[in-house]
């Protein structure tokens, strides 16, 4: 459960950024195409932060702490991407840095909780505990795309 619960946090935040805050963007906001507009560029900027991230993942090994830190300041964007979106204090394509730092934290955490197992696990418990990690995004994913439906 240690490595579970922050990659369960960190996909559900991320995905609530992706499937419900950013979907909600653009500028003008009024105008469909520049949601989808933004919608394209924050997507294309995530992804970007989330290949840098696992690129980098055999660089550094980041301690269980740490692990559990970077789903917080995937939370912190998350609040701070649902108000931006309610009251406009930070409204331009500035805003594709956070949704870089996002995919960062995103891949940061996938590669770094993977990382993690294989380390700390004993070899005959790996094989289980790999399999229990990769079903907490799955379950983070599903509950980010419900919890989308209302912000």
């Amino acid at each position: 459960w240690p490595y579970t619960i922050p990659l369960f946090i960190v996909y559900a935040a991320e995905y609530m950024l992706q499937a419900g805050v950013w979907s909600a963007m653009g500028f003008p906001v009024t105008s469909a195409s520049s949601r989808a507009q933004f919608y394209q560029y924050s997507n294309w900027t995530y992804q970007a932060g989330v290949f840098l991230s696992r690129s980098s993942g055999n660089l550094c090994t980041a301690s269980l702490p740490t692990l559990w830190f970077m789903p917080f300041l995937q939370v912190v964007n998350l609040y701070f991407f649902w108000m931006n979106s309610i009251h406009h204090f930070w409204y331009n394509y500035g805003l594709l840095l956070p949704c870089f730092f996002a995919g960062l934290l995103g891949g940061g955490v996938y590669v770094q909780g993977f990382s993690r197992v294989n380390a700390d696990m004993p070899l005959e418990l790996r094989e289980f505990a790999m399999a229990s990690v990769g079903i907490a995004d799955s379950l983070g994913i599903l509950v980010a795309d419900i919890l989308s439906l209302y912000i």
